[in-house]
């Protein structure tokens, strides 16, 4: 096994290769999401508040399963850089079993979501529009996350062009099929936000087919097939993904549950907070896709380096991953604090007196948000190379301080107790933020440490 690492611009050039693609991929599925909000937001903002709500809710449940078969990318990588075929579709017939096991608990969660937020306090009618968005929903989960663990399969493959592809002509077909059921067009009758949960479970089965036909198909592919209804269980693969994989999902979980909690804290102080909140969330998620496309390349890179026997390879993968991502998010970060009237403008009908309370939060709220997306999107890429190197169990334990401890804990503190709202969450979590960005790096220097030791 080599020990010398590649060219730094041979690997800069790889891991571009990987991100590019993924980055785009990641920017129309939040597109999708961002369209559903713009196209649901005419119907008025508290329909822009509960679909808001669902599709956080909804993210953060799916991330049961998405943490769980991550996993998948690592061990796919790890035996494509050991030369081992069998083990490269091993883990991703296993992968596709585990999404399978995961989506039965997701369904039912997102199902009964409605009656859930109901001991939230939030809004009535907000609730009432929840219900009947999250219902029909729930049909997106079994293709969603069988697409998640397909996609970890090409990513480790280094071939990612086909998933960005796949993704954005996923969006061209979500714009167009929810903008006909919500509103009501050839022939179709105006189905309103139920249109909007329908039209996004089309679009899941879609792109699970696509993705499915190009990997059965592709001859990049054919050392590696897999089979994408598998025959048995490898219960050794399963539980190697599960015992791997739970902590990654738990700590996605901290992470995403962080803005979700901090949404329904912020509702408490009324609709218009919470639709602020919304956007900005949306445009947080946007930007964030930089990060998660480089985090989903570090992981794949990292591990690939570890296959080869070569440290200092996954090292300096890691290296090049934090400083293109670096460099990605800060200029996101510019435009957030530039054009926050822009942005918001998007969402909203400006022009409408009934949405200037909206804006103004809104607006007031993006230098505060803009600094936390910098951090955090650094985190991403640290807790990637960490999970790269099997270490799975660190990122959540600092999730849980950094997140939760400090950025849910001071949050709501300052928003509540010292009556600075929702500027105060921000407060809070920015600070969580940087502090579990400290915990994460230095973290990470152990581990490669430990791994140049042993190796």
């Amino acid at each position: 096994m080599s020990s010398t690492p590649p060219d730094q611009r041979q690997e800069r050039r790889t891991i571009l290769a990987i991100a590019l693609p993924l980055m785009a991929a990641y920017l129309a599925e939040m597109g999708m999401m961002i369209t559903d909000m713009i196209i649901v937001g005419r119907l008025g903002g508290k329909e822009l508040a509960a679909v808001g709500l669902t599709a956080d809710w909804f993210y953060v449940l799916l991330l049961i399963g998405m943490g769980v078969v991550a996993i998948v990318g690592v061990l796919v990588a790890q035996n494509f850089g050991a030369n081992n075929p069998d083990g490269v579709r091993d883990a991703a017939e296993q992968g596709l079993i585990a999404a399978t096991i995961c989506s039965i608990p997701v369904i039912f969660a997102v199902y009964f979501l409605g009656p859930a937020l109901q001991y939230a306090r939030q809004d009535p009618e907000v609730i009432e529009l929840i219900t009947d968005y999250s219902r029909p929903l729930a049909l997106s989960v079994f293709p969603a996350l069988w697409f998640v663990a397909l996609r970890n399969f090409v990513t480790a493959l280094e071939r990612a062009a086909g998933i960005m592809t796949i993704t954005v002509l996923a969006l061209i077909a979500n714009l167009g099929i929810n903008y006909t059921l919500v509103f009501g067009h050839l022939g179709f009758p105006a189905l309103g936000v139920v249109g909007a949960a329908y039209g996004t479970a089309i679009v899941n089965w879609l792109m699970f087919a696509w993705l499915a036909i190009h990997v059965t198909r592709s001859p990049h592919f054919a050392r590696f097939r897999p089979r994408i209804i598998p025959r048995s269980i490898n219960w050794n693969t399963c539980r190697e993904i599960f015992k791997l994989g739970l902590p990654i999902s738990a700590s996605q979980i901290l992470a995403a549950g962080m803005f979700t909690i901090a949404a329904v804290v912020v509702g408490t102080l009324g609709a218009e907070i919470l639709a602020a909140q919304m956007i900005i969330y949306s445009v947080i998620y946007t930007c964030l896709s930089a990060s998660l496309a480089f985090g989903d390349a570090v992981r794949v890179r990292v591990a690939y380096g570890i296959g080869r026997g070569s440290v200092a390879a996954s090292r300096q993968s890691a290296k090049i991953a934090v400083t293109l991502a670096t460099a990605t998010v800060f200029v996101a970060t510019l435009v957030l604090w530039l054009l926050p009237e822009t942005i918001v403008s998007v969402f909203l009908d400006t022009n409408d007196p009934e949405n200037a309370g909206v804006l103004a939060l809104a607006v007031g709220l993006a230098i505060y948000a803009g600094l936390f997306q910098l951090i955090d999107g650094v985190l991403i890429i640290y807790a990637n190379g960490l999970r790269g190197l099997r270490d799975t169990k660190s990122p959540f334990w600092i999730s849980v301080i950094g997140y939760w401890l400090v950025g849910v804990g001071l949050g709501s503190w300052f928003a509540l107790a010292t009556d600075h709202g929702a500027i105060g969450m921000w407060w809070g979590l920015t600070i969580g933020g940087a502090v579990g960005l400290i915990l994460m790096a230095l973290r990470l220097k152990q581990r490669f440490d430990e791994a140049d030791a042993r190796l």
